[in-house]
Order: C-alpha cells, then sequence, then structure tokens
C-alpha cells in the first residue's frame, strides 16, 4: 500500500475517533441546538467552550506530543507514559480546584455571574478531559484506531442522546405530568445546563471506559525523562493556548467588542454559521491526528522528506474539494442550522479558508517537532495569537463579526508563511508551491464564478446543475493531474 493511501486511511479512520464524534455533533446537535437554544444562550455555549479549547492545553501540559517524541525514541515508552500522566493527573487537580474555587468571580468575567455553575462543571469537565488525554495518546501510539474510534463516538452519543432526552422528550413528558415518580431531576427552563451537564457525563463515561488503559498505571514519576518530556511539551502549551486564541476565541472577541447587549447574541449568530464551515476544521485535525505519529514514525525512512511533500499536496486537493463542495451549496447548506441564524452565513466561505490553511500549517510546521525546536512553533503562535488580537480589534468593530472570520484567515496565512520560510533553514521540504497555489485559487475563482450563476435568476434546478457541474470539473481535473499521489 503506498504511503499516502496508508496515511489516508489512518486519517478516515481517526476521523471516525476525533473527527466523527464532532461531524455527529454537527449533524445532530448543531442543527438541533440552533433551533432549541436562542441566540444569547447559544453564544454563552460558545464562548465557554473557546475557554476550554483554550484551557485543554494548559491542562495537558501538551505532554500528549511529547509522549510521542519520547515513546518512538529510545526505551522510555513506559517511563514516559507513567510520568506523563501522574503530572498531568497532579496539576489538572489543582488546576480545577482554583477554577471550582473562584467560579463566581471567572463568570461575572467571561459572562455573567449567574453562570458560575457553569464554570464549575466545566472544572470537572477539564480535569476528566485532562485524564483521558495520556490513553488516548498511548492508543494512538499503538496503532489502535478501532478502539480510539469507538470511544470516541460512545462519547459524543451519550451527550446527544441526553441532549435530545433532556431537551425534547423530557420536556413533552412535563407537559402531560408523565414525569411524577420518576427518579431523576428534570426543571424546565433550563435547557443550556442539561447540555453542559451532558458533556461531564459524557466525559466521565469516557474516563471509564478507558479504565482498562489505566489500571496497570504506575503513579510514579522518572524525574530526568519528566524533565525533558516538559523542556520539549512547555513550549507546545504556548502554541495550544495561542491555538485555541486563533481558532475558537472568535467567539469571545465578538462577545466583548460588538458594543451593548448584542455582543453575546452576535457571538451566538457566528457560533452557529460557524458549524456549516466546521467541516474543514474536521478534516484539519483529523489529519493532524494520523498525521503527527506517521510524521514521527517515518522521519527517519529514506525519502520521508519527499513524502512530507507529496502530503501537503493531497492535503490541499481534498481541502480544496471541501471549500469547493460547500460555497458552491451555501443555499442549501444554511438548512443545517437554525434560520435564526442564517444572517451568519457570509462567515462560512472565510471560515472555510481560513480552516484550509490551519490545515496546511499543521502539515509544514512539522518541522519543529521532528527536529525537536518547539519553542519555533511557541514563536509562531505567540506572533499568531498577536495578529489574531489586533486584527479582530481592528476588524469588529468596524465591519462586525465577520471581520473575525477575516482575522483568522489572515493569521493562518501568515503563520504558514512564517512556518515555510524557517522550516527551509531547518528540514527542506520540497513543497511544490506553484501548484498548491492553482488548486487554491481555483477553488476561489470558481466559487466566485458559483456566485455569478446565482445571480442569473434561473430555476433553481438548472442552478444546482451547473455547480455540480463545476465541482465534478474541478476534481475530474485534479485526478487527472495528480493522479499519481495515489501511488506513492
Amino acid at each position: 500500500m503506498s504511503q499516502v493511501k496508508k496515511l489516508a486511511g489512518e486519517t478516515v479512520i481517526y476521523g471516525m475517533g476525533s473527527i466523527l464524534p464532532k461531524v455527529l455533533n454537527f449533524l445532530l446537535l448543531a442543527p438541533y441546538l440552533t433551533r432549541i437554544l436562542d441566540q444569547e444562550n447559544y453564544g454563552i455555549h460558545g464562548i465557554l467552550y473557546a475557554y476550554v479549547a483554550l484551557l485543554i492545553s494548559i491542562y495537558t501540559l501538551r505532554l500528549e506530543t511529547a509522549y510521542f517524541r519520547f515513546a518512538t525514541s529510545g526505551d522510555h515508552k513506559d517511563n514516559a507514559y507513567e510520568s506523563a500522566f501522574t503530572i498531568v493527573l497532579i496539576f489538572s487537580i489543582f488546576v480545577s480546584a482554583i477554577i471550582f474555587v473562584n467560579a463566581e468571580f471567572l463568570a461575572a468575567f467571561i459572562t455573567k455571574v449567574e453562570d458560575a455553575r457553569y464554570i464549575r462543571w466545566f472544572s470537572i469537565i477539564l480535569l476528566l478531559d485532562a485524564c483521558s488525554s495520556l490513553p488516548f495518546a498511548k492508543l494512538r501510539l499503538e496503532n489502535r484506531p478501532i478502539l480510539f474510534s469507538a470511544i470516541k463516538v460512545i462519547n459524543v452519543l451519550i451527550a446527544a442522546v441526553m441532549i435530545f432526552l433532556y431537551l425534547s422528550i423530557f420536556p413533552r413528558m412535563e407537559s402531560q405530568q408523565l414525569l411524577s415518580g420518576f427518579p431523576f431531576y428534570y426543571s424546565p427552563g433550563r435547557e443550556l445546563d442539561y447540555v453542559f451537564l451532558s458533556n461531564l457525563v459524557a466525559s466521565l463515561a469516557v474516563l471509564i471506559l478507558l479504565i482498562p488503559q489505566l489500571r496497570k498505571v504506575k503513579l510514579t514519576i522518572d524525574k530526568v525523562l519528566l524533565k525533558k518530556m516538559l523542556k520539549y511539551s512547555l513550549p507546545l502549551i504556548i502554541v495550544g493556548v495561542a491555538g485555541a486564541i486563533n481558532q475558537v476565541f472568535d467567539r469571545v472577541f465578538i462577545s466583548k467588542l460588538i458594543e451593548g447587549a448584542n455582543g453575546i447574541a452576535s457571538s451566538g449568530i457566528y457560533n452557529g454559521a460557524a458549524k456549516v464551515a466546521v467541516v474543514m476544521s474536521l478534516f484539519a485535525t483529523a489529519f493532524n491526528y494520523a498525521a503527527e505519529p506517521f510524521f514521527f514514525k517515518s522521519y527517519k525512512d529514506k525519502d520521508s522528506t519527499v513524502l512530507y511533500a507529496h502530503i501537503l499536496k493531497a492535503f490541499v486537493i481534498a481541502g480544496c474539494f471541501v471549500f469547493l463542495g460547500i460555497c458552491l451549496f451555501l443555499d442549501q447548506a444554511k438548512y443545517l442550522i437554525g434560520d435564526g441564524y442564517w444572517e451568519g452565513m457570509n462567515i462560512v466561505p472565510v471560515l472555510l479558508m481560513a480552516y484550509l490553511f490551519l490545515g496546511i500549517y499543521y502539515n509544514i510546521s512539522i518541522w519543529y517537532k521532528l527536529k525537536d525546536k518547539t519553542f519555533m512553533g511557541a514563536v509562531i503562535s505567540i506572533a499568531g495569537a498577536i495578529i489574531t488580537i489586533v486584527a479582530n480589534i481592528l476588524l469588529i468593530p468596524t465591519i462586525g463579526a465577520i471581520g473575525a472570520a477575516w482575522s483568522g484567515l489572515i493569521c493562518f496565512i501568515l503563520m504558514c508563511a512564517m512556518a515555510y520560510f524557517t522550516g527551509k533553514r531547518n528540514l527542506e521540504i520540497p513543497y511544490d508551491i506553484k501548484n498548491i497555489f492553482i488548486y487554491i485559487f481555483g477553488a476561489v475563482i470558481l466559487y466566485y464564478f458559483g456566485l455569478k450563476v446565482d445571480g442569473l435568476g434561473i430555476n433553481i434546478w438548472l442552478i444546482i446543475l451547473i455547480k455540480g457541474s463545476i465541482f465534478i470539473a474541478y476534481v475530474g481535473y485534479a485526478f487527472w493531474k495528480d493522479r499519481t499521489l495515489i501511488k506513492i
């Protein structure tokens, strides 16, 4: 089997674990929650999950990546796992205790003081998820994607079932007075509470399912090895925090930079519309899950850098398929979310392209992990975070919520440039930059051509036929031009 095919297969399999749950979340919950929750509550939903994305890198100390690095070099596999898990457990308990005790203060800053209970629940969720991070990393390193995927899917199914029960089934039963005598608590009007509590229960269930991976773990620390791992991973914490600012903190920026009571509601509209673009983000994440251990394992192979170049091109081609497929059919894609969020659909093409460049960054930034120069990742990520913050401050008050989407695109393009030019001096990889940009610009041009088709005022089915032909022609060109990629 070719290396590109192998990685594609692993991307699909890991997508079952890291992406399928989010796809299920997107397909089941995004259409549902945007029809159940009002814009303000959905804004709070997006804001709090943005903080979770930022904090998880701090909780895990990014030792799952350090585990990949040190478990694949020398005889450190068990010691690396046990040392990493032990310190993550201790540190996570400490941080969660601080958050739990100061919930009112934090809630007043993030949304409003009445939301303190949400902060306490998320302190527990973060603790549970941090404790699960190393067992999941171990499954990835041991090439056990089926078990990895099954547990991830169970996580989202538990959350989805609970949400449907508490937001649809139980309210109907309550209205018909059918809940009396049932051994559970239900109170009408607490929809957002039940969404977050469902997440908590699902995270607890995941940790229980991972007990076989934890049962034989000794809570011990190899001080010498842990010091090396932390030296490697600490810059990656900065990468993770900055990455969260770049990727999901747009919801927070909107809530703070749009004046008045409309800030959180505008964030909710943005959060809802962004769910349509999340497909590209999920694709990039699935690729990253599969590619990171793959790159480490193949680094010493002959012509590995040539292989990395082919992988980037294959990723860009697939990403352009996603971009063009969604953008050409935005009028149909909008039905994936509630109509109260349609006014935010203009952000979708910009976010799709932003997430495509995020995936490109995942590819070309691998050099600093392979060369043990993770501090360069921190430098690039800090620069990206500064660009994001400045761009949001300048653009959101001027052009509204779409300024957050443009800020993300600007940030990821510049981060790709920084990673590419610093990488050239450390690990020469022969990327086919010319044809990569041809694919990207070609997809953008065809999207704008699709907009012109929309303006013709012709029958909707004829419009769909023309756009479908455009998409098929683009895919056909890619397979004709780079058909050899699947043989590499």
